[in-house]
């Protein structure tokens, strides 16, 4: 992945690619693989919503604040939902390290997939405020 990376459709595919892995299901006879598909996963995201994050974090949000000062709320909602997600993300990747698999694992990433498609609308939501303009994203 290049400069020229679309970090909204890569943090967008990684939250599918976990979803559609959580969709599966842990096998009872081979959890280990599984889990082992599950960090991958994990990684993948972390690196799509740094991605993400960093570009919205390199002027997409002042951009908008400046167009648009009564978004400063919205900005900082969204700066604040993706750092705690980031937090959530980085803490499942160290679970997985340091305990074995348990029933709530799959209800905990779903909640991630979950707060990365808000993340997403949110952003997507906050640029057609600030330009008056559908990015077209999902939904």
């Amino acid at each position: 992945m290049g400069e020229n990376t679309d970090w909204r459709m890569e943090l967008s595919k990684a939250g599918v690619g976990l979803q559609e892995l959580l969709s599966e299901g842990m096998p009872a006879d081979n959890p280990d693989d599984w889990v082992q598909r599950l960090e991958d996963k994990l990684g993948q995201l972390s690196r799509a919503l740094t991605g993400f994050c960093s570009d919205c974090d390199l002027g997409l949000y002042d951009d908008c604040i400046e167009l648009a000062p009564r978004l400063v709320p919205q900005v900082n909602k969204i700066r604040s939902e993706q750092v705690q997600l980031q937090a959530s993300v980085q803490q499942q990747i160290q679970r997985l390290h340091t305990q074995q698999p348990d029933p709530g694992l799959q209800q905990s990433m779903a909640a991630i997939v979950h707060k990365v498609d808000q993340l997403n609308h949110h952003a997507v939501d906050l640029v057609y405020s600030a330009y008056d303009t559908d990015l077209g994203g999902p939904g």
